[in-house]
């Protein structure tokens, strides 16, 4: 995984070349970051939700949500007569819980370091698309 330390140094590095931006191009990049950077302390409560993925969801990771979410609904219907398996299985219902915790555990003690790695990822999209944006702006503007 990664470190704290790590994430910091990162964006500290990514922040360098942000302050070196051209007014234009930290307009630019502006625009694009804040509607694109998330917050810990939501991810951190839509934790407490895990089983229907809804902290994936923010973080727009719809695979892992909609594994949460398919597992969640497998393991209530396991636990009723409308089980797919037949009859209710407790069985098949705990091996699925155990599988949802293994998988939402790690998710839920580094929640923090989670939201810090993504939000860099979307500062780094952003410089460069920033970065390009400006570009094709003074292209069409020198024509």
């Amino acid at each position: 995984m990664f470190s704290e330390k790590e994430l910091n140094l990162e964006e500290h590095q990514l922040r360098e070349q942000i302050r070196r931006l051209s007014p234009a191009e930290k307009a630019i990049y502006d625009a694009l970051e804040i509607p694109r950077l998330k917050l810990a302390s939501t991810y951190v409560r839509l934790n407490w939700l895990f089983p229907l993925g809804v902290h994936h969801f923010y973080l727009r990771r719809w695979g892992r949500g909609l594994l949460d979410l398919f597992l969640t609904l497998n393991i209530c219907l396991s636990l009723t007569r409308f089980s797919p398996w037949g009859d209710p299985n407790l069985l098949i219902s705990a091996m699925m819980c155990l599988a949802l915790l293994s998988i939402e555990l790690p998710q839920m003690l580094n929640a923090r370091l989670l939201v810090h790695s993504r939000n860099i990822l979307m500062m780094t999209k952003c410089l460069q698309s920033a970065r390009r944006r400006a570009l094709r702006n003074q292209a069409g503007s020198s024509r």
